[in-house]
């Protein structure tokens, strides 16, 4: 608990001067691993939101969509799908402290969790709206199984092109259950995540950011 607590006291100050107001619509639009086109987007009516991301695999569609209430500048989930050329892949759903989720097909695990669940996604606007102040005792889910966030540290700065222009992104690694997941934000462009790298099922999947409209505007640094 109290190396959990450094960690996060490291990325509160790391991204507190770049934390970003949570828009009404922010679409990103990312290269994946080898050049395959990828989409994130974030809705906000009121106070829901939804977080989608589709990767367009040639004959295999993916897309990933979660959604709940936003409170003050924190996202809290209620339910996240794993959808795969259209059909529920694996899927959770949160309900006060309880957390269900599986593969499609299979009897859904139950579990009591004492804070929020978020997928690797949400955990992504999460870091850029909230001056890197993660809930406490968060988890996350890939909708197959629940991780504990075992810290988070900073790796450095870099020099990035986006949109044909440079510019500086803040790197970040998080630690998931035994993986490790690979951020970076861009503060110039409303701190929006540049870079997402993971691995699921064995499979490495990177996405690098190209282009950024936020508000139904392109934005460039």
């Amino acid at each position: 608990m109290f190396t959990r607590t450094i960690f996060c006291i490291s990325l509160c100050a790391a991204l507190s001067a770049h934390a970003a107001p949570i828009p009404q619509t922010a679409t990103l639009q990312y290269s994946g691993s080898y050049g395959i086109p990828a989409t994130m987007t974030f809705k906000r009516t009121g106070d829901n939101y939804t977080v989608a991301a589709q990767i367009n695999v040639p004959m295999y569609k993916i897309r990933f969509e979660s959604g709940g209430k936003i409170v003050g500048n924190q996202l809290k989930p209620a339910y996240y799908r794993d959808v795969r050329n259209g059909k529920t892949y694996a899927s959770a759903q949160f309900s006060g402290n309880k957390a269900s989720y599986g593969k499609a097909g299979e009897p859904p695990q139950s579990r009591t969790v004492s804070g929020n669940v978020m997928d690797l996604f949400t955990l992504s606007w999460q870091m850029a709206f909230a001056d890197g102040q993660l809930p406490a005792n968060l988890s996350i889910t890939n909708g197959k199984k629940l991780y504990p966030l075992n810290g988070i540290s900073k790796a450095g700065s870099k020099q990035m092109n986006i949109g044909g222009g440079q510019t500086a992104v803040n790197q970040f690694h998080v630690k998931r259950g035994d993986d490790t997941v690979y951020y970076a934000f861009v503060p110039a462009l409303n701190n929006v995540p540049a870079v997402i790298t993971y691995q699921d099922g064995g499979k490495k999947y990177n996405l690098t950011l190209k282009s950024v409209t936020i508000n139904g505007k392109a934005v460039k640094p």
